[in-house]
């Protein structure tokens, strides 16, 4: 049989009961979300729809040209010309292409009638697109009407075609009659070139437009070759004059030609005499030879033979060292001579060549000027026989179509926007809905039963008094309090979660962290700390102190004794611990956003003493020493008024246990 105790509940005011009726009321007729949606939606969804597939048709329709530079009337225009490309696009947007444009609809033909545009809404309607690196350009027409727009474009080339027509015909006339005056002014200018040219030739005696054939220049090059052969001349008698000393230094016989055969005769005879002297030597001795009258004078003719032998040597020597002397000098005066002949007539051939290269640049200058006559006339003969129309300036290379297929807009990727932005709307209208009609959350209830408040005398400042969800308690900023960060603490509706989930040993741990015990005393915690006749704790700490025992703690106590151990009798460490806290959150299926520590379980119990409005310096005696930084920080949770001292401040923090009798 279990014993139901007393449940204390916390009261709403009379004023608060009624406006949360009214609220209530408002609420039940706001209409569901599921109507505001569909409302919403559908009737963005038909407008967008409606605005969508109401939407004219529109059609495009193109034609190709081919623009060329302008040029001279008869030259060839370069292939690409960009820059000629985006001038036409100007000019074929121009006003007065349009007006004309414009004014021929408006007449029409025989064939159709007229249609009634304006520039401006035909310059809406028109576009020319240039073909990349090209002289394309695609003349583009886009409207409602699929079949005005071929015949705006054809117009439009025809327009177009026209006034470049008539702009060749004027280019035309211009032009012959420029090269007519050119031809004129060439005609004066050459004959006056030419009588400019005689009179330099008279005056300079350039009788030949050849340079080699006037009489300055020929003479020069007569002078260079004698004096190239005189100066061939000169070395060879140098080289003779010097080879007859050599033959004379080593001792060889130099004598003039008309000596040799002479001294050849002289020099055999003597050869004879020696050899018939010799032969005589062999058979008589020099004195036998000169008793004998017959003998005794081939001596002297031999002695006779050489000296005129000697004589005759001595003389051709000379004579031929004479002559080569002689005709050494008669080179050299040559070579001088010529030398100062060539010296002179440069200065005169010097003077020709320049007036030979006026010559020749004034005859150049007539030649050009010639064929400059020339190339005119055949220009001006070649545009007075073509015609006008083979000036292809512009060439159409694809007409205008009638289109068939419209080009936009896309009916259904549009409706596919309106769609998805119809059910933006809708979702948002009932975001909007939610926030303005948000119903106020209810002020929890906190059940005690089957537990025994001490202090009761003091409930004006109890736990019901100072749960986070009322307005006393809501963190504030003191003057005096020191800059902290904020403190992390669970709800009541938690802790009721974690204790009605947890088993034994975890329901232990729970209430020594909600009574203000630290992991490592829990730790060191022993049976006898516990004096369940006195319901006490006492913590083995530094400094020491003893605190009241919990309620549900005792009878838990009572009932199993000291249940954080292991089997084998060892106390569970501060890691065990924080394990068994995330193995209760798990099995109490909370978020796992915040994580649940002892720390966050102690700091709870904290800012529950603190929130009775518990004297900060009576902390210490309750939870151990906390530093001076952390207590400022929780000073700011503190309620406005008198604080109260230890005994008049409920420790137990609220705790739903029900124990069988």
């Amino acid at each position: 049989m279990k014993q139901e105790s007393p449940r204390l509940e916390n009261t709403t005011p009379i004023e608060e009961k009624t406006t949360r009726s009214l609220l209530d009321h408002l609420t039940r007729l706001k209409p569901t979300r599921l109507v505001i949606f569909t409302s919403v939606f559908l009737s963005c969804l038909l407008l967008s729809l409606g605005f969508v597939f109401l939407q004219p048709a529109t059609y495009q329709s193109y034609a190709t040209l081919l623009t060329v530079a302008k040029t001279a009337i008869d030259q060839a225009s370069r292939e690409a010309d960009i820059q000629h490309v985006a001038i036409q696009k100007q000019v074929l947007l121009g006003s007065e292409l349009l007006t004309e444009t414009a004014d021929r609809l408006r007449k029409g033909d025989d064939a159709e009638a007229g249609i009634n545009l304006t520039p401006a809404a035909i310059r809406d309607m028109l576009d020319v697109r240039p073909v990349d690196d090209t002289n394309l350009v695609e003349m583009v027409a886009e409207g409602n009407e699929p079949g005005l727009l071929p015949r705006l474009i054809n117009t439009w080339i025809d327009v177009y075609l026209d006034a470049r027509s008539a702009e060749i015909a004027r280019s035309k006339g211009s032009t012959v009659e420029m090269m007519q005056e050119e031809l004129v002014a060439l005609t004066e200018k050459i004959q006056q070139k030419r009588l400019e040219l005689e009179q330099f030739r008279q005056h300079n005696e350039i009788v030949s437009t050849e340079r080699q054939d006037n009489e300055a220049l020929a003479r020069l090059k007569g002078l260079t070759d004698s004096l190239n052969k005189a100066s061939e001349e000169e070395v060879k008698a140098k080289a003779r004059l010097n080879t007859i000393r050599k033959s004379i230094e080593r001792g060889q016989i130099v004598v003039p030609n008309e000596d040799t055969r002479t001294l050849s005769a002289l020099e055999r005879r003597a050869q004879e005499l020696r050899e018939q002297l010799e032969e005589l030597d062999r058979q008589y001795t020099r004195e036998y030879m000169a008793l004998s009258p017959d003998l005794k004078v081939i001596p002297d003719k031999l002695r006779a033979l050489e000296d005129e032998i000697q004589h005759i040597r001595r003389k051709g020597q000379t004579v031929v060292v004479s002559d080569a002397e002689q005709e050494y000098a008669a080179a050299r005066q040559a070579t001088r001579s010529i030398q100062e002949q060539l010296d002179q007539h440069r200065k005169k051939a010097a003077e020709f060549t320049a007036r030979f290269t006026e010559h020749d640049a004034l005859k150049s200058d007539l030649e050009e000027l010639e064929q400059l006559y020339r190339d005119t006339q055949a220009r001006l003969a070649q545009i007075e026989t073509q015609h006008t129309g083979k000036y292809p300036y512009v060439d159409v290379i694809e007409r205008a179509f009638l289109p068939h297929h419209p080009i936009g807009p896309d009916y259904l990727w549009n409706a596919m926007i309106a769609t998805l932005a119809s059910l933006l709307l809708g979702l948002t209208a009932i975001w909007i809905l939610e926030f303005l009609m948000h119903k106020e959350q209810e002020k929890l209830a906190i059940h005690l039963s089957g537990i025994h408040l001490h202090n009761q005398d003091n409930l004006s400042h109890s736990a019901f008094d100072v749960l986070p969800s009322t307005s006393v308690n809501l963190p504030r900023q003191p003057a005096q309090a020191l800059e902290h960060t904020s403190m992390n603490g669970l709800t009541p509706q938690q802790i009721a979660t974690l204790f009605q989930t947890a088993n034994i040993r975890e329901k232990q741990l729970l209430l020594l962290l909600m009574s203000g015990l630290t992991p490592d005393e829990i730790t060191h915690l022993q049976q006898d700390d516990i004096d369940l006749e006195h319901n006490s704790l006492t913590v083995r700490s530094v400094p020491a102190r003893t605190i009241p025992l919990h309620p549900v703690l005792a009878a838990l106590y009572g009932k199993y004794g000291h249940c954080l151990m292991d089997p084998a009798g060892n106390r569970l460490s501060q890691e065990e611990l924080e394990a068994l806290l995330i193995c209760l959150q798990i099995d109490a299926d909370l978020s796992a956003d915040n994580q649940i520590s002892a720390k966050i379980l102690r700091q709870t119990y904290i800012l529950y003493l603190v929130r009775q409005g518990i004297r900060l310096g009576d902390l210490e005696s309750v939870t151990g020493y906390i530093s001076p930084t952390e207590l400022s920080g929780y000073g700011t949770y503190a309620p406005a008024g008198t604080r109260y001292p230890v005994e008049s401040v409920n420790l137990f923090y609220p705790i739903d246990y029900k124990q069988d009798v």
